[in-house]
């Protein structure tokens, strides 16, 4: 009995042992299958990464392009391999399923010898907490708030295109361009943060408060969704925090396919390489002529350099007046004319088609659209800037041709943040959306941004950004502000006699029985406190006649 007993044992064991085998199978496949995934998944986010750097840089240590471009091949063997499995495996009965097991263990090994190496190629890249892509003034100022919200080293990166660390970029139009060499403004001392009155940041400040700065780096290529960026060089950073302060760019005459705009000696100026080339070609051109192209911020303060540098200065712009977008036409007279008894030529209503070079090269000739055509030995080109957000277009919301933000500086990508000339905020005071190109409000922003961060990670409140525009400038013994809002009517006072020791003059703007903006040439620090307060309060006006014969003690009272 017991051996017939034991036969029918043995005998079930050896029948349903296969079956056994394929549940086993069946089991481990779909064990393996969602490890396959797994690895599929890490392996294709490397793959994305590895795909951003340009083809013709692919290298690190003794990784070459071409095994770099075989390793891309096999990743796209195997996933199509993996997809023929999933196929397989859905067209088939369970035992089927359970024959693949084996194919399936291989491709698990075959993807973790591919994620192996793809992390190898990956050995360049650099990660950091907070990554600052722009080195100009937003960074500097967005670096010193970092330190004093409380920063470990190695946390923060600042990837700049130029080679020099972040400085007060204002100064290139103004001091970089005194001819007295003891007078002329010169790194270091004007690196930020000493255009507020704070100290100066020297590139040894971010080597102690490590934070590093990776200089002379452009970044050719981003990827919000990776947290990555590339330089032009193939190297690869990743964040956890992005600060996006890259800035304006110069609007070229060669971008119009102007003749002959790429003569030498036509400059631009953004950039210290740029001041530098100008500072140069006005010491070999000294005495020369010169002929400034545009008429607002960059037009009006490089006539006045160059014209203590003791240039034949013309000015050429389209406009009826200088800096249309802020000056009435009362306001612009009375510098057209300060700068035509400096000296400076002003042609209004054209602009420059064309340029004549001689054999070397070099300009000498700026041709006008009503056919006049103006001797030069240097020209400056100033006719406006964009913001340089080409590197996220289509990752990130935009408006008004910057990034959109909300008041903390968030853009539509989580951990991403924009500030600067390329952010477009909302301004409080006004309820609106604006984009201002100014370094008062880059200075603020990046000092923002960091707030908010700070503040978001650690659960705290922060009002929203709340911005009172702010313009100004120094040309000769001339300096004006400007606060607020240039809409409206506008109310002129005091005296603009361009001939007067000390010109000093101003405007009320008014719109709906407010004051929302106020302009003052030659004011006291007390008066331009008094004209910034003001304009952010936005009194009303009960009698213009009254406030034209009050002026400037109007908002002395506030």
């Amino acid at each position: 009995m017991a051996s017939s007993f034991n036969f029918v044992i043995g005998s079930a064991k050896f029948i349903f042992a296969p079956i056994e085998r394929c549940l086993n199978c069946k089991r481990n496949f779909d064990e393996n299958m969602k490890v396959l995934q797994k690895l599929l998944k890490e392996l294709n986010t490397v793959k994305e990464v590895i795909e951003l750097r340009p083809s013709a840089e692919i290298h690190g240590g003794t990784m070459q392009t071409e095994e770099v471009k075989n390793w891309l091949d096999d990743v796209q063997r195997i996933k199509t391999e993996i997809e023929i499995i999933e196929h397989k495996a859905k067209e088939k009965k369970f035992l089927s399923r359970a024959f693949l097991g084996k194919t399936v263990e291989e491709k698990v090994v075959e993807l973790k010898a591919l994620l192996r190496k793809g992390k190898a190629f990956l050995g360049m890249v650099k990660s950091f907490k907070y990554i600052i892509v722009g080195g100009g003034v937003a960074a500097g100022y967005a670096a010193r708030e970092f330190d004093r919200q409380g920063l470990k080293p190695g946390q923060l990166a600042i990837i700049s295109k130029e080679a020099v660390a972040p400085y007060e970029r204002p100064t290139l139009s103004k001091g970089y361009l005194n001819p007295n060499p003891k007078a002329a403004a010169r790194l270091p001392e004007f690196h930020v943060c000493v255009g507020s009155g704070g100290d100066r940041l020297l590139p040894d400040w971010y080597k102690e408060k490590g934070i590093q700065l990776i200089l002379g780096t452009e970044i050719v290529k981003v990827n919000l969704a990776l947290k990555t960026l590339v330089s032009a060089a193939g190297e690869i950073f990743k964040f956890q925090t992005l600060i996006i302060a890259t800035g304006s760019t110069v609007i070229r005459l060669t971008d119009f396919k102007v003749e002959g705009a790429d003569a030498k000696n036509i400059f631009y100026l953004r950039e210290l390489e740029d001041a530098d080339k100008l500072v140069e070609s006005i010491k070999t051109k000294k005495y020369g002529k010169a002929v400034i192209i545009g008429g607002g911020y960059i037009g009006l303060e490089v006539a006045a350099a160059m014209r203590i540098n003791d240039f034949d200065v013309t000015m050429v712009y389209p406009d009826p007046w200088c800096m249309p977008r802020l000056f009435t036409p009362t306001m612009a007279a009375f510098y057209e004319s300060y700068y035509e008894n400096k000296g400076i030529k002003i042609i209004k209503g054209t602009v420059s088609v064309g340029f004549n070079a001689n054999a070397n090269g070099e300009v000498k000739g700026v041709k006008l659209k009503d056919g006049r055509v103006l001797e030069a030995d240097i020209v400056v080109v100033g006719v406006g800037a964009r913001p340089l957000t080409a590197l996220f277009k289509g990752q990130l919301e935009e408006d008004k041709g910057g990034i959109k933000t909300d008041g903390f500086f968030k853009t539509s990508m989580p951990g991403v943040y924009a500030v600067g000339d390329v952010a477009t905020f909302p301004i409080k005071l006004y309820n609106e959306m604006r984009r201002v190109e100014h370094v008062d409000h880059a200075r603020k922003s990046a000092e923002h941004v960091v707030k908010a961060i700070k503040a978001n990670e650690t659960g705290k409140e922060l009002e929203e950004y709340d911005y009172l525009p702010y313009f100004y400038s120094r040309t000769f013994e001339l300096s004006w502000q400007f606060y607020g809002d240039n809409v409206g009517e506008t109310l002129f006072f005091r005296d603009n006699n361009p001939l007067s020791p000390k010109p000093k003059f101003g405007s009320y703007w008014i719109k709906d029985g407010k004051i929302v903006g106020a302009f003052l040439e030659g004011g006291t620090p007390e008066e331009n406190k008094a004209i910034a307060k003001v304009s952010r309060l936005n009194p009303p006006v009960e009698n213009l006649d009254q406030l034209k014969k009050e002026g400037l003690s109007f908002a002395s009272k506030f």
